[in-house]
């Protein structure tokens, strides 16, 4: 935590409340945040909590093994460290729930309005425009999860992107510069709050999920195993693969190999 002032140090005791042994791992340069944490969560050397934080980094991933374009010293990029053995193997997909909705949280918060959304299973989109992605993977030991890294790469600063297109920034949304470590705070406490949610037990973290579901319950034309079909997106299993259905109601379940969206802009 980088406490500048009062709403820094509020976020710090709030943050302190659900990791109270956290630590963050600023580091100038390196490949991937990702990759970091891996090795060093084979030594056990992070506590829950933890964060690995770059400014600049040279090999981001992205789903499905894409790279992720970061403008060094423009951008978020880092990862949290979970061991959330409380959770069923079956229900990892909340994982992705939890981290989705703080990063969407963090940036309604910042563009002052609600029109983020989730585009499945864990994009985070502006209108039509990708703001940040997530990376998730779960280490299974038995029926529960026993470790949890989720790599987020969130567009703050950076105003021209050459390999994604379609990609925006707080920036470019707000026509306004942004301190990264006050967003990184922000974060993290948002994902503090969700993640102390989901561990009581008492929650309707999948509700709240669905409900800012990119292209829900719209009509569009998707490639759904290699073929075009024009449906709604309707929900998510209880694997956390995606649910449509198409006029006639006929369903389709998909993977994230089995469904390509269409674009907009």
């Amino acid at each position: 935590m980088f406490i500048n002032n009062c709403t820094d140090l509020i976020l710090f005791m709030i943050i302190k409340q659900i990791f109270p042994d956290y630590i963050i791992k600023d580091i100038p340069e390196i490949d991937s945040t990702n990759r970091y944490t891996e090795e060093l969560l084979d030594d056990k050397l992070l506590p829950e909590g933890s964060l690995v934080f770059t400014r600049k980094q040279t090999r981001g991933i992205g789903q499905a093994d894409n790279t992720w374009e970061s403008e060094p010293h423009k951008n978020l990029t880092v990862t949290l460290v979970l061991y959330p053995s409380f959770l069923e193997v079956s229900d990892q997909f909340l994982l992705t729930v939890v981290v989705s909705l703080s990063v969407a949280d963090v940036v309604n918060s910042l563009v002052n309005d609600e029109a983020t959304r989730i585009k499945w299973p864990n994009d985070i989109y502006y209108n039509h425009r990708k703001i940040a992605g997530i990376l998730i993977k779960n280490h299974i030991m038995g029926n529960t999860i026993s470790a949890s890294i989720a790599g987020v790469g969130l567009n703050i600063n950076q105003s021209v992107f050459h390999n994604a297109p379609l990609a925006t920034s707080l920036k470019l949304l707000t026509g306004k510069e942004f301190s990264m470590d006050e967003v990184l705070s922000k974060w993290h406490d948002r994902v503090a709050y969700y993640y102390s949610e989901l561990k009581s037990g008492h929650h309707n973290l999948l509700d709240e999920y669905l409900s800012r579901l990119y292209l829900k319950d719209t009509p569009v034309d998707y490639m759904i195993h290699q073929q075009h079909v024009t449906a709604s997106i309707k929900g998510v299993d209880q694997y956390g693969q995606l649910v449509l259905w198409d006029a006639s109601g006929k369903k389709y379940t998909c993977g994230l190999k089995d469904i390509v969206y269409p674009r907009f802009g």
